[in-house]
């Protein structure tokens, strides 16, 4: 007879049969299941297995619906952008935002995050300059990065980075030197469009 597996707040299940279930009687409060070791055989997961890397079919689906939520127009702008170090005006919409600024390669993104945290931290701190150097330079692609992922699909650009940037909403305006945000969350762009002073 198939395991009842009931979850517990612990991550535990319950691995009894419904008969054994009625013969303890309400023995158990609801919600206090007795703690056991997840039963592979009962179909369910140990911890340690839950980390395991992705298949490939796994990894597909995913950038099939990555890819399926993205705007293509924008995707290209993106990738000329890095391939060429282009700069280009535009407008971005996000949740009711509008972001004005001027699209850059992430390489000039990093560049300028690097090159501030440097003048902030290396005297005093050189540790913390060293972590925030590895962590831009590891943003910035590679310049002979494949256009084939491990998908076996093209790769799909995630994030846009822009400098003087004007940030509108209701009226009040923020304006900040470089701002970084998800491809996906862009509702919609205009390129030339530039905040009016």
């Amino acid at each position: 007879m198939a395991d009842r597996v009931e979850e517990t707040s612990t991550n535990q299940v319950d691995e009894r049969s419904p008969e054994d279930a009625a013969e303890k009687g309400g023995e158990e409060q609801e919600g206090q299941a007795e703690e056991r070791p997840i039963n592979m055989s009962a179909g369910t997961v140990t911890p340690e297995a839950a980390f395991r890397p992705l298949t490939r079919m796994e990894r597909r689906n995913l950038w099939i619906t990555e890819y399926g939520e993205q705007d293509f127009a924008l995707q290209m702008w993106t990738r000329l952008v890095e391939q060429q170090d282009l700069e280009i005006e535009m407008m971005l919409q996000m949740h009711g935002l509008l972001i004005f600024g001027v699209m850059v390669s992430t390489l000039r993104y990093a560049q300028f995050y690097i090159d501030l945290n440097e003048e902030l931290h290396r005297e005093h701190e050189p540790d913390t300059a060293d972590a925030l150097r590895d962590y831009y330079i590891a943003l910035v692609p590679p310049r002979d990065a494949s256009e084939i992922g491990p998908e076996g699909l093209p790769t799909v650009s995630r994030y846009i980075h822009m400098r003087d940037v004007t940030i509108m909403s209701a009226g009040h305006k923020i304006k900040v030197p470089y701002w970084r945000g998800k491809i996906r969350e862009v509702d919609a762009f205009v390129v030339g469009a530039t905040a009016a002073e």
